[in-house]
Order: structure tokens, then sequence, then C-alpha cells
């Protein structure tokens, strides 16, 4: 058809256009398919390690070993599969090592470099650390006086998220590895501690077999997988992904999509006369459909093949930038064929369907207002201020926002973008920082928390006592805190400043209301762990503690929880480090909280500072397409104003200039819908966490923000207007003898 040769000269008369709707498409859709590679790349690999390797359903600690040949026993009267596991704990200088003896039945682990142990002066270690410290294969590392040399490194189910302890804030691969040695190596150690690990099945009576275990063998400690944020942390940052991959489909894509559909169809707008002639010329309705349709897909298409190609070559380095606070697990990140269609076919079919639907509506008109260019105008905003004093240029840009509607929208969609996609980066980082500055702050003025491993009761000079214990609610545990009400190193302060009385009543910290939707006067019921006797307590206020999930008390009342005798406890807050010997069994420094905070922004700062440059990216493209557009749509005006002796910067005052007003409103609607689409990310973070998230934005960054969108904005002036420099006053004469 001697139409389809208008395609390629079309393309090369609209190449601006085409390339900044391609880019457009290729942005908006890049950061979903990110995320989503990200998000189930992760998911998919941990669900099936886990398998593969027999994850635990918990572990816990007794007071009483529990004999060896009681073991098939328990198996069969409760039937789970359960196991003793012996390990260590070695400080030597520099680093401390967790050595584990193999396990047979549960959290085995899994070789992923080198080759496993077969000789007793070899280990393997993990490889977390190994990376971090730069240690080889083949090197040697000693361990209580000995060494080893290291043959592999391996990865378990239960530290995929490497935390020394378990209730520690962040990973710890700097200073704490773990190793496996032969069996014999093992017990040539001589020191040795143990823990149960149990996987239940369909039909076993969990509370019964914790209630028998406790009374049997006195439990210590029971910590169950859903509670053990080495284990959760996996799922909980793939959903992270995932609900930032979605986030980002129903917002950037959505708009992006909708801003070059409206670009298309105010183009086809602009072709009315070319659709009038050759609709007169005896081209059907369908045919016209069709060869503007096809017009329309070559950016949908164009985009939606290069983001895949794109995605396909940097999904794997950009998915190991998504591994950062895990172990280096061999996740293989792809994008589904499934998936990939889809950023195709859904905006290249929205773009066709637009165009089909802008001819459809103007070949309802009569073909001479097509002819003559009227078919689809409104003549009454032509006479605005008609009549009225003011200055022509003032007259003009009114008009020409008021009749093109659709035109104003655009560039202030260009603007809103920007400013969404640049908020959004910019308020992660400053709502991290946030975490980092007020997060050890809110728990206290303290330096060192100790967590005795027993029970004391003469006084410590310099130190806040400290009664200690773990409970549990719909499956999730959180602390509960005796202390005096005359505590110097704990917070105990309410939001609005004032003090809470511990002697009266039970007190939580907002995360722990936030997680468990909790208000003052609610009666709050829960469960300890070790007896699974339920208890409750009524809330009496709310402390302002955004980093844990306490249930603060008088000593007194905690000792009546735990059922304690009077005087004693397992805990201390100082402001100086204590030498308290062997009694310690875990300290937790601010610094180190601190640190642990920072160590997230860093590590995920690549890919936070990657929404920015997209952000401003799409913010170029978007306002580029849209500016470039009123000058396609004002050829006309600007060839008569260069008639009438205007110079270009009196032009491109009137015609330009005019959506200098729109970009505030731009700017300012963007910030907004970013700040309350990361409320509700932060929302729905804090709930897996266990971290409450405030959504914060600094004035630095608000500043920031909008000189990155007006620079942005510049510069596509500054493209566009040589395109309108161009624009020659044979124009409106050509125009005025059609």
């Amino acid at each position: 058809m001697t139409l389809n040769k208008r395609y390629l000269r079309n393309v090369k008369e609209n190449l601006s256009f085409y390339v900044a709707a391609a880019v457009l498409t290729v942005v908006a859709l890049l950061l979903f398919y990110l995320f989503y590679i990200a998000g189930t790349g992760i998911k998919s690999y941990g669900d099936q390690f886990f398998i593969d390797n027999k994850l635990e359903d918990a572990t816990f600690t007794t007071y009483v070993e529990i004999p060896d040949n009681e073991i098939t026993n328990i198996e069969k009267k409760y039937n789970v599969t359960f196991e003793k596991e012996h390990y260590v704990n070695i400080n030597e200088d520099g680093y401390k090592v967790r050595v584990f003896k193999r396990n047979k039945k549960i959290d085995l682990y899994e070789v992923i470099d080198g080759n496993d142990i077969s000789n007793d002066d070899e280990i393997v270690i993990s490889k977390g650390y190994a990376e971090s410290e730069h240690v080889s294969i083949g090197d040697r590392l000693t361990i209580k006086g000995k060494e080893y040399k290291v043959t592999g490194y391996f990865l378990r189910p239960d530290y995929l998220y490497m935390l020394e302890n378990a209730d520690d804030s962040y990973k710890n691969i700097t200073s704490f590895f773990l190793a496996y040695m032969t069996d014999s190596a093992y017990d040539a150690l001589e020191t040795n501690s143990c823990q149960y690990k149990v996987v239940y099945s369909d039909d076993s009576d969990v509370t019964q077999f914790r209630k028998d275990m406790n009374e049997q063998y006195k439990i210590d400690s029971y910590l169950a997988k859903d509670n053990n944020q080495r284990i959760t942390m996996v799922d909980d940052q793939a959903m992270m992904f995932l609900i930032m991959a979605f986030v980002f489909l129903f917002t950037l894509p959505l708009i992006t999509v909708a801003l070059i559909a409206i670009i298309i169809g105010r183009k086809i707008k602009q072709e009315q006369k070319m659709i009038g002639t050759l609709s007169a010329l005896g081209y059907t309705k369908r045919q016209l459909m069709w060869h503007y349709s096809v017009l329309a897909m070559i950016p949908g298409l164009a985009g939606g093949i290069i983001v895949t190609i794109i995605t396909k070559i940097i999904q794997q380095p950009y998915g190991e930038m998504s591994l950062a606070d895990y172990e280096p697990m061999p996740v293989k990140f792809t994008l589904p064929i499934p998936i990939a269609l889809i950023g195709i076919i859904i905006p290249t079919a929205i773009y066709m369907l637009e165009a089909a639907h802008k001819v459809s509506k103007l070949l309802k008109k009569d073909t001479v207002e097509m002819l003559n260019g009227n078919a689809d105008g409104d003549s009454r905003t032509r006479h605005v201020l008609a009549g009225k004093k003011g200055k022509v240029r003032n007259k003009f840009a009114l008009r020409s926002i008021l009749a093109n509607p659709g035109r104003t929208f655009v560039v202030f969609l260009g603007a809103f973008l920007g400013a969404l996609m640049i908020t959004v980066a910019f308020m992660f980082i400053d709502s991290i920082n946030n975490v980092i500055d007020r997060g050890a702050d809110s728990m206290g003025s303290f330096k060192y928390e100790y967590v005795l491993n027993r029970l004391k009761t003469d006084e410590v000079a310099g130190a806040d006592e400290l009664v200690i214990g773990k409970y549990e609610h719909d499956g999730s545990s959180f602390s509960l805190i005796g202390a005096d009400t005359d505590v110097k190193y704990l917070n105990i302060d309410t939001e609005d400043g004032s003090r809470v009385d511990l002697s009266n009543g039970y007190y939580v910290t907002n995360v722990m209301a936030y997680a468990y939707k909790l208000e003052v006067g609610d009666e709050f019921t829960f469960v300890n762990p070790v007896t699974m006797e339920e208890k409750k307590v009524t809330i009496s206020g709310i402390i302002m503690n955004d980093s844990q999930k306490l249930l603060v008390c008088s000593q007194n009342n905690a000792r009546k929880l735990l059922v304690w005798d009077d005087g004693t406890y397992n805990g201390l807050l100082s402001e100086k480090k204590l030498d308290l010997g062997d009694e310690i069994s875990k300290t937790v420094t601010s610094d180190d909280i601190r640190e642990q905070m920072q160590t997230i922004l860093t590590e995920m700062g690549a890919i936070i500072y990657s929404l920015a440059v997209i952000g401003a990216i799409i913010c170029i493209a978007a306002l580029y397409v849209s500016v470039n557009m009123l000058i396609s749509e004002n050829r006309h005006n600007i060839s008569m104003l260069k008639v009438l002796g205007l110079k270009n910067r009196e032009i491109n005052r009137m015609i330009i200039d005019v959506n200098h007003i729109i970009i505030p409103f731009g700017i300012a609607v963007g910030m907004l819908t970013g700040y309350f689409m990361m409320v509700v990310v932060f929302r729905i973070y804090s709930g897996m966490e266990g971290v409450l998230y405030t959504p914060v934005i600094t004035a630095q960054s608000i500043i920031l923000t909008i000189v990155i969108v007006i620079a942005c904005y510049a510069v596509s002036l500054l493209i566009v207007r040589r395109k309108a420099d161009r624009v020659d006053m044979v124009e409106s004469l050509k125009d005025n003898r059609e």
C-alpha cells in the first residue's frame, strides 16, 4: 500500500519523539524488572536451599542435657525430627569462630566453593567472612593454637543472614565466622556446647512437645524459625524487593504509558489534515486506524525490546547487589519470559489502542473540518481575555494553557514523574539515616548492655540492673524488661517526653505497639516460650523506642511473670565496660547498633542512588517529549511571530516559557506522592522487620529534589529551543496557502 511508505518518513521526521518515548518506556519498566528479579531470585533460591538442607523449625537449649539414647524415643513419641547439635565458640586474636560438629538430619551445610573436609587439619568456613577478610582457599587459620587449612566455603540454612547473636540488629562478617572440621578434630578441641534442633511434622503436637521438654529437661531458651532473623531475613528482604517492584509497576509504567499515550493522541490530532485528505482519497476507517496504530506501536515495541535486552545484560550484577545483606549465595537472577512479554505487549497495546481511538474519533468529524484543522478544537478559549487590558504574552500563555489541557497535563506529568522518583531515593536515605541517628538513642543512654548467663542478686556499681525475659505473641517474640523507675540508662519516655512510672503498670515500645496493633488500655495476651503458660496484662502507656519490641514494667512485676525469686536479675546497662568474667552470655554496645545500621545504608547505596539517576533520566525524557510537543503544535504561531518581527528570545518567552507555571505544581504533587508512597512501603517493611522506620525527608533533600527537577527542565528547554529557532517564517505562509 502506498500509505506504508509514510512509516519510515514519519519516524525520521519525529525521531526525537520516538527516541524519548522509547527511553521513557525503558526506564519505567527497568525498575520493576530489576526489583522483581532480585526479589524472586532471592526467594526461590532461599526456599529451595531450605528444603535441600533440612531447615529447622526451632532451636532450643536446656539446663539438663538430653541423653543421646532418648532422641529416638522423642522422635517416635512426638512425630518430629530431632537432633542434638554440638558447637563451640572460640575467641582468637582478631576474630571469633563458631565451630560446629556436622549434623546428620537438620541444618546441613553445603560447600559452594572448593572441597569439603577430609583430614583433621582441614576446615571449611562461611563464605561471607572469607570474602570480607580475603581468606582464600588454601590459606591457614589458627583455632585454639592449631593451624587448619581452608579447603572450601559453605552456606547453611540457619545462617544465610550472618548474625553472631540471634537478636543482633545486623550481620557481622568482619570478625565472626562459622567453621566445620572432621568429627575427630572437633572432639580434640575438648570444649563443647550443645543445643537441640527440631523439625515438626503436620500432625506433631508442638505445644505438648514444648511443655514436656521443659518439664523433663528445663528449657533455657527456645527460638522458632519464624522469630530467627538469620532465617526470616531471607524472605523479608525478598518480599521488600517484591513490594518495591509492584509499587513501581503501579506507578511509573502506568503514569509513563499514560503520558506517552496522551502525546500520541495529540500528535494524531496534529495530523487531522492528513487524515482528512486520506479519507477523502478513499482510504477506509480500518486502514487509517491500523496505519496510525503501527506508528504508535513503534516506541512501545522498541522500548519493550530494549529494556528486555538491557535487563538481560545487567540482571546478574544488579541482582548480586541485592545480596549485600546475606551470605554470598550463588543465586542465578533471570527475567522470566512471561514477565518480559508482558513488558513488551502491554505498553505497545495501550499505545496502539490510543492511536486507533483517536483516529476513530477524528473520522466521526466532518471531513471539511479536518481539512481545515478544526475538527478537534475548542474555539471558546480563543477569545479568553479578548478586549481586556494586559500583556499579549500573558494572554497568549493563559489561552495556551486553557485551550490545551491535555498538553498542560503532559508537562505536569513530566515534572511529577521526576520529582516522585528522586523523592523516593532521597527519602529512603534520609529515613535510614534517621534510624541510625535515633535508633540507639531511643533505646537509652547506655554504652554497654550485658545479658548474664546466671541470676544475680548482688549490686554492681555504676550499672542499672534489669530483669530480662523472652515471650511470644502469635508466634512472634519480644523481650520483657523489668527495671526500676529511677533507671538511668534505659529510655522510658513517652512521645510527649514525660517519664513513665514503672511501678504502676505495663508499657510497650512504639515499634511493638505498631507490630501488634496495641493501644493504651488494651489487654495484651502472650505466652512463655519455655512453659507455654499464657499471661495477660493491661497496656498502661507507650514508650518511644523505634528499634526494640519491649514490654517494660517494674522488676517485681517482671519477676512475678517469670516466677523468679525476689532480688534476682540477669541484665545490666552501663556507660562503662564492666569486668564480669565468665558471667556474660551476650554483650551489645550502642556503637555496634549504629555501625550495623550504617552498613545497611552503605551496602544498599548503589541501588538507592540508581533510583535518583533513573528519576533524572525520566524527568529529562518526559519533559523533553512534552515541551517538544509544544513546539510541534505551535510551529505556525512561531513562524507567524517571526514574520511579525519578534526575536527568538521573545518568542521563547511567549511559546515555551508558558510551562514555567506548571512545573512547580508538578514538583509539589510528585514529592507528595513520593512521600506517601514511601510511607506505605515503610509501614509494610516495619511490620516485617520489627524496626519502626519513620518516613523522613530533610530540607536539604527537598531543596535538592527541586533543583534537580528544575535542572532537568532547563536541559529539556535548551534542547527544544534550538528546534524552535529553526522554524522558518515560510511555515505560516505555507499553512495559509493550504
